[in-house]
């Protein structure tokens, strides 16, 4: 196998009540404040609404009947030919379906904020499910599925093999492990009994989206990505090490994964 190219030690995510002492501070006018409902906001206008609420407007294939003009359809028919997973960023590699806008600089840096609110839970959730793949418990092969490098047979049409060229680490996790499965994102309150905060959690619907809805670019989705990015891809060496040590002996295998990803 080759050598891992992840940083070493294990992630480190902000304590139970490190957020709301945070807050404590925002109030008192001691710390900047985070504008965590902004995405809520966006959630609510439709814009990272998860598919089952806002059926699947911006999966499924732009409709006259909906409201879509007649550029955006344009906009998508040009994306087709061109290839969405021709650009230069990463979110080009990651989808093959784009509709109304292309993700803007300033969707990324939201992206990448609410993945650091969610990476613990991403990440106890993708590490998980991937161990339920790897050959057995030891350093390399939790290595090799951390790693997440796989081989696909290409199928001729370009954008969909870019993807595929593409789909391995955190691009390969995200979309198999999470997206695929039913997570989302959903407002904390909603779901999490005792909670009452608009801050992001993670959490499973009750059926599993299409597979043209997981290839399908929506802001929630990068949130997953950059989640899985900072915790299961950066750490891969020590979440391997650390799990291969503690898993053998574990009465409880999903406290021992949350003390890795925590």
């Amino acid at each position: 196998r080759a050598p891992h190219a992840s940083a070493g030690g294990r992630p480190r995510c902000v304590a139970p009540g490190a957020e709301a002492a945070r807050r404590r501070q925002v109030q008192a006018g001691m710390a900047p404040a985070v504008p965590a409902a902004r995405w809520l906001l966006a959630l609510v206008s439709g814009l990272w609404l998860h598919p089952t609420a806002r059926g699947d407007l911006h999966t499924l294939p732009p409709d006259p009947q909906d409201g879509i003009t007649q550029e955006i359809m344009d906009l998508e028919e040009h994306n087709r030919k061109q290839g969405y997973a021709a650009g230069v960023t990463g979110e080009y590699f990651r989808y093959k379906h784009v509709f109304y806008k292309q993700p803007s600089e300033k969707d990324r840096e939201e992206a990448i904020s609410i993945g650091s609110k969610i990476r613990c839970d991403v990440c106890v959730t993708t590490v998980e499910s991937l161990l339920k793949k790897a050959a057995t418990l030891s350093e390399d092969d939790i290595a090799d599925v951390l790693e997440g490098n796989a081989d696909y047979e290409m199928t001729g049409e370009p954008v969909h093999d870019r993807m595929l060229e593409h789909k391995k680490g955190c691009n390969k996790h995200f979309k198999d492990e999470l997206i695929a499965e039913g997570w989302t994102l959903r407002v904390c309150k909603d779901v999490v009994p005792g909670r009452n905060d608009s801050e992001p959690c993670l959490y499973q619907e009750g059926s599993k989206p299409s597979e043209r809805a997981v290839d399908s670019y929506e802001q929630w989705k990068e949130c997953l990505f950059y989640a899985c990015e900072q915790t299961v891809s950066r750490f891969s060496d020590g979440l391997a090490a650390h799990l291969a040590e503690t898993l053998p002996s574990a009465a409880n295998r999903s406290l021992a994964v949350r003390s890795a990803c925590e």
